[in-house]
This record gives C-alpha cells, sequence and structure tokens, in this order.
C-alpha cells in the first residue's frame, strides 16, 4: 500500500475536526481552549499579535490575499494560510515550489463548493462553520 497526501477538511459535516477561533487581539487567546488553532487576517496591524502568537507556539492560521502575504505568513510560522479560491491556484503554486510547511486551506460556505477546491489541487478545505469568533 503507498502513502499518500490528504486533503486536509475542517469544519466538513461529515469530517471531525478541530475548530479554529478568530481571534483579533492578544487578550482573545487567553479565551481560546488549550492546544487550540487561532486564526486572523494578516495586516500590518496584527504582527504584534502574531509576534506573540509565534513566541508562545501558538498555532495560527493567517487569512490571506497575496502570494507575497503567503511567503511572509510562511517567514512568520503560521501553520494554515487560508485563502479565498479566487486566489487559491497562485498561492498553492508559490506553497509547493518554496515547500512551505504551512498548509493552504481554501475557504468555502458549503460542502457544494469543495469539488472546485479539489480541482484546485489545494492542501485541504476550511468551511465557514470551522471558524469561531472569539470577542474579547
Amino acid at each position: 500500500m503507498f502513502g499518500g497526501l490528504i486533503m486536509l477538511l475542517f469544519g466538513h459535516p461529515y469530517v471531525s475536526s478541530l475548530p479554529f477561533y478568530h481571534i483579533d487581539s492578544v487578550e482573545a487567546v487567553r479565551h481560546t481552549p488549550p492546544n487550540s488553532v487561532v486564526a486572523l487576517i494578516f495586516t500590518p496591524e496584527n504582527l504584534d499579535i502574531i509576534e506573540h502568537l509565534h513566541q508562545n507556539s501558538v498555532r495560527f492560521a493567517l487569512h490571506i490575499e497575496t502570494v507575497t502575504d503567503a511567503v511572509i505568513g510562511e517567514n512568520l510560522g503560521a501553520s494554515y494560510l487560508i485563502v479565498l479560491p479566487k486566489h487559491a491556484v497562485a498561492i498553492q503554486k508559490v506553497a509547493e515550489h518554496y515547500l512551505f510547511d504551512a498548509k493552504v486551506l481554501g475557504y468555502i460556505e458549503n460542502v457544494n463548493l469543495l469539488e472546485d477546491l479539489i480541482e484546485l489541487r489545494l492542501d485541504g478545505a476550511i468551511f465557514s462553520d470551522a471558524i469561531i469568533k472569539i470577542n474579547a
């Protein structure tokens, strides 16, 4: 039997997975369960939060839009890069070329769009239901 790659699924109704916790402050991290994955939008204003996460070995996902942001996110230690399908192909190609540790996840609203992400050959999919907003 051959080992192979598997497309990661977060929030699919048939596959159990841990949720991601969307945060917008360092304080919000304190309101997430231990060993959780936090998610935030990649902006210069969030660099202090990203640095805090990296220094404290908290796994995190960044919502990104460009290949430049993908390269920066990888260098900042992101575990996952969450992308909209329209940006996915270019970002996945860069991730494969540079052998990113971060996994590229296509963000989708419903299961009917999963086949589109499969055809794009992304590392995985994250459904909107998999992301829980944390307010602090």
